[in-house]
């Protein structure tokens, strides 16, 4: 297979820090060029990564050299975006979350099948290879019979208060941030076919967007899941796998950097484990599934999932109690 030829749009930290490295360092990828509206930030991002700097995201997508389009914008940006480079005959990958409402991503899974193109959401943490660990362990029936699920995402307050996450306009909010994470995670987890039965959303009377929330999920089995995050929280980024025989919590479940060895703890009647991981990069990991996708054009699966956390989403909007503070 030829190498995937890549424009990036915007010149968003997560394209910069590690995004934009991992393609670079990818056997079957060429970083062909950074679009951005700042002329002066997008010359220095391309020089910095040795490709071109196109000062217009719609020159980008008409480009002939580029057969896929990394979307990191503001997510009130990502509908536009997205269908314009589908129907510019590319495959995307972006940012999540991937909607500002099922709406729009419903759209944009028509928009990737009529153009025959894959359409995936960047949640990179489902090719880290603890994941794997935790499933087989589940998998051999280390901890029994799984009863539920849990899991925290959070962070204290961003000391830039102009934030794209704190403005409602640009599609902010801790639900379609920290809290798709959760969301996402139940389902790379423990399955299909859980539901939103209850949910709570704390919303900034100053910022007018949720900055933390909760979320209870169950499924037709009696399986639950119980969901925590939020932009004004101690940090936190883990799940937690509960058993009748045990329980496995993974400590760093979403944002284990390249080099980092993650811990997996497992609880027991008579003892607690830790145990230390190799290390690994999902930010590759996930470069290179996308490449087998392409080569098998196998992208039913992740529209289905765009769909399916696209939809969980909304069923929290639709239930959440809202609190004001």
């Amino acid at each position: 297979m030829k190498k995937l030829r890549v424009g990036i749009l915007g010149c968003a930290n997560i394209a910069i820090r590690s995004l934009a490295p991992a393609f670079q360092n990818h056997p079957f990828y060429e970083l062909i060029a950074f679009a951005g509206r700042n002329i002066i930030k997008t010359k220095e991002t391309s020089k910095k990564f040795n490709c071109e700097a196109i000062i217009s995201y719609q020159l980008l997508i008409e480009r002939n050299d580029i057969d896929l389009v990394y979307i990191p914008l503001p997510n009130a940006l990502h509908y536009e975006w997205v269908i314009k480079s589908l129907r510019a005959n590319k495959h995307v990958l972006c940012e999540k979350s991937l909607g500002c409402n099922y709406e729009e991503v419903e759209s944009m899974v028509f928009e990737a099948r009529k153009n025959n193109k894959l359409l995936i959401e960047n949640f990179q943490f489902r090719f880290h290879s603890q994941h794997q660990f935790v499933k087989k362990m589940i998998k051999n029936g280390d901890i029994g019979e799984i009863r539920s699920f849990r899991s925290s995402f959070g962070f204290p307050p961003f000391l830039d208060t102009q934030n794209i996450r704190y403005n409602s306009e640009l599609g902010g909010g801790a639900l379609l941030d920290a809290g798709a994470y959760t969301i996402k995670a139940t389902q790379f987890m423990m399955g299909d076919g859980f539901v939103v039965r209850a949910a709570n959303l704390n919303i900034s009377k100053e910022k007018n967007v949720d900055i933390f929330g909760g979320i209870y999920m169950q499924n037709e089995l009696g399986k639950f899941a119980e969901l925590s995050f939020g932009f004004d929280n101690f940090y936190q980024c883990n799940y937690e796998i509960w058993g009748s025989k045990g329980k496995i919590i993974a400590t760093r479940a979403f944002t284990a950097a390249p080099g980092f060895e993650p811990i997996i703890i497992v609880e027991k009647q008579d003892n607690i484990e830790s145990i230390k991981l190799p290390e690994d990069d999902h930010f590759s990991n996930i470069l290179t599934h996308i490449v087998k996708c392409i080569e098998l054009k196998d992208f039913e699966t992740e529209y289905l999932q765009n769909l399916q956390q696209a939809d969980n989403i909304r069923q929290v909007v639709n239930i959440a109690f809202k609190y004001s503070y």
